[in-house]
């Protein structure tokens, strides 16, 4: 490994920590870590990639934990405060467990850690648990680069079709109205949750 393969895993660190900390955008920063990781596929490599992305995505979302409900009221309005009483009831089955749950999606877990950092939960229990998650979700990430680099065998098709398959994601799960979720939760529990999700997503405009 040379001074240049670390410069980019700082490079992947940067992209991925700037893009965690702003709340709410839709585009995450793993194409760096998808492109690195295609790029560079021994075993060091593929190790630094996971670490340098696990830790940007992780100080990044401290960074939105600390922003607190002043900020996080501003961008998300009214739904911040369905999401919040979502927050109350999943912290029944342990606050460390969401945290972790929502840090392995690469999405919409603002809507947790704005609401937990509004409460004041502990800074550390809470990073923990979020690096944990981050950390299985970076591993993801890297394997399935190296999978469609594997079936595809050029770097720039694995990047592209990583890309379109987390905007794809992103837009769906965008989409989800957390107001609604929460009354499907609180009339029939987890499973009328997960229908009302759903319906969410797959609604019209």
């Amino acid at each position: 490994m040379t001074n240049a393969d670390v410069y980019q895993a700082l490079g992947v660190f940067l992209a991925v920590f700037i893009t965690h900390a702003i709340p709410f955008l839709p585009i995450p920063g793993y194409f760096a870590t998808v492109y690195y990781a295609t790029s560079h596929r021994d075993p060091v490599s593929m190790a630094l990639a996971i670490i340098a992305t696990a830790l940007g995505a992780s100080l990044g979302k401290l960074f939105v934990f600390l922003y607190g409900y002043g900020i996080g009221k501003i961008i998300a309005g009214d739904e911040l405060a369905y999401a919040k009483k979502l927050f109350e009831r999943i912290s029944k089955l342990g606050i460390d467990i969401a945290v972790f749950i929502f840090a392995i999606s690469p999405l919409a877990d603002d809507v947790l850690y704005i609401p937990l950092g509004a409460a004041g939960y502990n800074l550390t229990r809470f990073f923990i648990s979020l690096l944990a998650g981050k950390t299985v979700l970076a591993t993801v990430i890297v394997l399935w680069a190296e999978l469609m680099t594997d079936l595809f065998g050029e770097d720039v098709w694995a990047t592209i079709i990583t890309m379109a398959v987390t905007i794809a994601l992103t837009v769906l799960v965008l989409r989800i109205k957390w107001s609604a979720v929460l009354k499907a939760y609180e009339e029939g529990g987890a499973r009328q949750a997960a229908v009302a999700i759903i319906k969410s997503i797959l609604r019209r405009a």
